[in-house]
């Protein structure tokens, strides 16, 4: 009894915590994260395979599928004549450098973790929320009247990121 009772509310409680991740956003961040990665000058444009890294905990595992599915589903595993693979991680199992990371449901102290990790190795990090971009995460999405990309210009500055001049003069910027 003790068993089912706890598997219940483990469960209910990672239904939870997927169900803090809008569908309609993570559709919308999944089409938008791709292409901002592409105006990124500091992915290697040379490289037949471009990676992705979903980093998430296994509480946020559902919401990592989601994302997941819908980029292969948008790009149907191409992105502008490029083939990418899209690995969902916990950022203690990451053992190499991948093009771009995506990151879902840490605490802030973990963020900046990751964050500084991806920065010290120039790998563009996006993240859901956009309060992320306090802890070093690169770029987000802001959803307002209208969705434009977010890009944290102290992580740009202090780390020397590059973009197209397209995203910089789209983009609205997190100081």
């Amino acid at each position: 009894m003790r068993y089912k009772l706890f598997a219940f509310l483990l469960s209910l409680s990672l239904q939870l915590v997927a169900s803090q991740y809008n569908s309609t956003i993570i559709e919308l961040e999944a089409k938008l994260f791709p292409k901002m990665m592409l105006l990124s000058e500091d992915i290697d444009k040379n490289s037949s395979v471009i990676e992705i890294f979903i980093i998430a905990k296994e509480s946020a595992e559902y919401s990592a599928k989601l994302f997941q599915k819908n980029i292969e589903k948008n790009y149907a595993k191409r992105i502008r004549n490029k083939n990418f693979k899209v690995t969902i991680k916990a950022f203690e199992d990451i053992n190499s450098h991948p093009d771009a990371i995506i990151t879902l449901y840490h605490s802030d102290n973990e963020i900046q973790k990751i964050a500084q990790w991806a920065n010290k190795n120039k790998i563009p990090s996006f993240c859901y929320d956009p309060t992320d971009l306090e802890n070093g995460i690169l770029a987000s999405l802001y959803i307002g009247a209208t969705t434009k990309p977010y890009l944290n210009k102290i992580t740009i500055n202090r780390y020397s990121f590059s973009f197209d001049p397209y995203l910089l003069k789209l983009s609205k910027f997190y100081n």
